[in-house]
Formats: C-alpha cells, sequence, structure tokens
C-alpha cells in the first residue's frame, strides 16, 4: 500500500511545478509582476511549485528554487547560505512550523511586487526572476519576521 502511494505523490509534485497557461481568470485578479520583471502565469506556477515541495518536505526541489548565496534568518540571526548543501543543513530551521504555514496562505491575489521582486508575509520571503539562470524565478531572500522592513 505504502509503495502504491509514492507514484502519486511523485506525480503531483511534478504537475504542480509545471508553469500553467496565463488565462483569463488568473490576468484578472493577479496583481501587476512586470515590475519585478515577471507576470502572473509565472509567479502563480513558482508560488504552486513551492508550497507543494514545501508541503511534502522535498527538500531538493525546494533547494531547487533558491538563487545562492541565499540571505536568511536562522535563529534570529542574519546568515549567509552559500550552497545547497548548506541549504539542506540548515532546512529544519528555516522552514520551521511558522514559516511553511506562511508559504501554505501565501496568496497570488495577496503578493507585493516591485523592482526587487515579489513578496509575501510582509516581506519574509522575496522571490524574482534570475537572470544568470534563463530568468527562473528563486527565492532571493528570507527575512526574519520579527524584523521591520
Amino acid at each position: 500500500m505504502r509503495h502504491a502511494l509514492i507514484p502519486i505523490i511523485l506525480t503531483t509534485l511534478v504537475l504542480s511545478c509545471v508553469p500553467l497557461a496565463a488565462g483569463g481568470d488568473l490576468a484578472q485578479t493577479a496583481p501587476a509582476f512586470a515590475v519585478a520583471g515577471t507576470d502572473a502565469a509565472q509567479v502563480t506556477a513558482f508560488l504552486k511549485c513551492l508550497q507543494t515541495s514545501v508541503a511534502l518536505g522535498n527538500r531538493l526541489k525546494v533547494a531547487s528554487l533558491v538563487h545562492f548565496p541565499l540571505k536568511v534568518w536562522v535563529d534570529g540571526a542574519e546568515t549567509v547560505i552559500n550552497n545547497e548543501s548548506e541549504f539542506q543543513a540548515k532546512y529544519v530551521r528555516i522552514f520551521d512550523a511558522d514559516m511553511k504555514k506562511a508559504i501554505a496562505d501565501a496568496k497570488v491575489d495577496t503578493l507585493f511586487a516591485n523592482q526587487q521582486g515579489v513578496m509575501f508575509d510582509n516581506g519574509r520571503v522575496w522571490f524574482r526572476p534570475v537572470t544568470e539562470r534563463k530568468n527562473a524565478v528563486k527565492i532571493v531572500a528570507i527575512n526574519d519576521p520579527n524584523q521591520p522592513r
């Protein structure tokens, strides 16, 4: 029984990371993301992939959504994570229950965009297209929820 669920979970994860076609409904409800160098379809696909990957605990997929070096707050101090292995080592401390909830609760129509990128949870998580990664959307900062931004 347990082995039967693995293909279902993997299929769900893969399908959740496939970019959506920009439909009429999406364009009407999503904020303008052009200022951040992206569009609603790309932001929606990224957010859905991030939410699914975090919910499933897929650390490797989450790491693939990060641009390194990454500034994060861990245990109340700003830390620079230089690569995927450092990210993996600190994953549990970065993606605590509060962060997982913030990611799960993020909605495209409540995101904020400016020249620095797109953010949610009052600036806690920032993401944007990264030119050196062929404009793939990546997390570029994870801020302390207790620090003013």
